[in-house]
């Protein structure tokens, strides 16, 4: 029963499954139509005749190829579909497909003519642009352009339809007609850019008036075109203004040159009336044209600069002479006539200042060290008191000497008019003193005794510290076994050998930056109060930074006697 059972459900699946099969889509047969019930005896002969108009198309597709009267087969037979769908709503998904399916057809055959005729023209003009005959080409261009349009107008569902292709066909059109005039417009520049060469300004000026008047041309009349150019019209623009104040120019040129010629002789005030008149005609060149490329204020900056240099020439030499004569006074301790020398020179940089402000001969080094040593004028006698006081030969270097000392604090405000240390004590070491801040002593010590100071190299400090082999460095050093960690009064403990005292301990000292960037750290040598005695033994070497303060770093300084 069970067997029985199994073979009834298989049967009944099966049957199930055939029936729905008959339910489902068929391949309709257009040559046997079935019409619904109520359809009218008028709209079963309009499908009946589009699909005979179809079917004599097709006939005919398999003799020959169609005529436009054999297209017309096929539009008729659209029409007629088209007027059965129209007046019957309730016609079926296969009768609104085939509407579909022959408007395609049709569009596709009735712009193959116009397709295959647009394909010829365009192959035409390419031929026509390679041989030359640009009329004739763009013509020909242009017709395959109306062909196009018509296809894309009038049948949106054939495959020929292409509106890109009617963009280029039209870009191509105008190409040939922009091309010709941008290469004479080129032509014309090339011609401008001879004739500025051979500074024959008129010709110029033609030649590049109408290249830019081409390019105007080009840039009002095919402006989808690569050859429309508004950049290069401007440029041809200031070029032409260029061309115009040309002539202005060559002859500010002849006379700077003159100007240089003049002062190359020794003719100063010739020179700088010569700087003038072309300072004077730039101006005018500047005002008159103002996009031209030789408009240009710093020109006429220079040659007022160039113009107040000759004129302060004489001036300048005075100053130059003087401050010559008063280095020379200051290294021989001939401090009163340097003092009058001082004021002199105050009073004629003051002059330069005021009357040549633009003269290359205002040296603004010059004027800080001036106004410095003005300041400080009633303490250099005393400084250099201190300054040769301190100083002693290095060992080996008979025109080199160094402070025998660390540099303290009471001569260090003297002269920076300034204490940046934190152990104060006139007579402690300076210490929170950068790199930096230490070379700017330096640079002011020079000016008060009239020779290159400096830090001391690495070299010249071993020269001065000698061998440590025998040496008991507590009788020398001040270290953190007996400083409290503090740097202490400079020259408390006996000097080294040499006569150096605190050369190590007490406050690590800057040296010379040789052969270093000045982005590198600096180096400073000799251990300082917090180091142990061992540390201190091997006189170490540090680095930091040149702008950092460190409350035990100090320095001392070098300087060249004999200068």
């Amino acid at each position: 029963m069970l067997v029985l059972g199994i073979i009834t459900l298989c049967l009944g699946v099966l049957a199930g499954f055939w029936g729905l099969s008959r339910l489902g889509p068929r391949a309709v047969d257009h040559s046997e139509l079935q019409y619904s019930v109520g359809i009218s005896e008028e709209l079963k002969a309009l499908q009946e005749e589009s699909i005979d108009l179809e079917t004599q198309f097709e006939e005919i597709l398999v003799l020959r190829e169609p005529s436009q009267e054999d297209i017309s087969l096929l539009e008729r037979a659209l029409e007629a579909q088209r007027k059965f769908i129209s007046a019957y709503p309730n016609a079926s998904a296969d009768a609104v497909e085939r509407l579909d399916l022959l408007n395609d057809r049709y569009q596709n055959m009735a712009s193959r003519e116009y397709a295959e005729r647009s394909a010829a023209f365009e192959k035409k003009a390419r031929e026509l642009a390679e041989s030359g005959e640009v009329d004739a080409a763009q013509e020909a261009f242009l017709d395959a352009l109306d062909d196009q349009r018509r296809i894309n107008e009038n049948f949106p569902r054939s495959s020929s339809y292409d509106p890109a292709r009617v963009a280029r066909l039209q870009r191509e059109a105008a190409f040939l007609v922009a091309e010709p005039i941008y290469k004479r417009s080129v032509e014309l520049e090339a011609e401008a850019d001879v004739f500025i060469a051979q500074e024959q300004w008129a010709q110029a000026e033609a030649s590049l008036e109408q290249a830019r008047a081409l390019q105007d041309q080009l840039n009002r009349e095919h402006r989808g075109s690569n050859q429309a150019d508004i950049a290069r019209h401007e440029r041809l623009k200031i070029k032409l203004v260029g061309i115009q104040s040309g002539q202005d120019y060559v002859e500010i040129q002849a006379l700077a040159k003159q100007a240089d010629a003049h002062r190359v002789a020794g003719k100063h005030l010739e020179a700088a009336s010569f700087y003038d008149e072309a300072a004077r005609l730039q101006r005018v060149l500047n005002q008159d044209y103002p996009d031209s490329p030789y408009s240009s204020s710093d020109r006429v900056a220079g040659f007022l600069r160039k113009s107040q240099t000759s004129q302060s020439y004489q001036l300048g030499r005075e100053i130059e002479a003087n401050n010559d004569s008063l280095q020379v006074l200051l290294s021989e301790r001939r401090v009163r006539e340097a003092i009058e020398l001082i004021v002199d020179l105050r009073r004629d940089i003051k002059q330069m200042q005021e009357t040549y402000p633009r003269s290359s001969l205002n040296d603004e080094d010059l004027q800080i060290k001036v106004r410095y040593l003005n300041l400080v004028q009633n303490d250099i006698e005393f400084i250099q008191g201190r300054f040769y006081g301190l100083m002693l030969t290095i060992p080996d270097a008979q025109d080199v000497g160094m402070f025998s000392t660390e540099v303290p604090q009471g001569l260090y405000a003297i002269i920076m008019g300034t204490n940046p240390s934190r152990n104060l004590g006139d007579a402690n070491p300076v210490d929170s003193v950068s790199w930096v801040e230490a070379k700017s002593f330096c640079q002011r010590m020079s000016w008060i005794v009239g020779k290159p100071v400096r830090l001391p190299t690495e070299n010249e400090f071993r020269a001065a510290l000698g061998r440590l082999r025998y040496v008991v460095l507590e009788d020398h050093v001040w270290s953190a076994s007996d400083s409290d960690e503090i740097a202490q009064p400079v020259a408390t403990k006996e000097p080294f050998e040499s006569g150096y005292y605190d050369l190590l301990g007490n406050v690590s000292e800057w040296l010379e930056s040789v052969n270093r960037f000045e982005s590198e750290d600096a180096l400073h040598i000799g251990g300082h109060a917090q180091d142990s005695l061992e540390a201190i033994f091997t006189v170490p070497v540090r680095d930091s930074p040149r702008g950092e303060r460190n409350r035990m770093t100090g320095f001392r300084i070098v300087a060249e006697l004999n200068e």
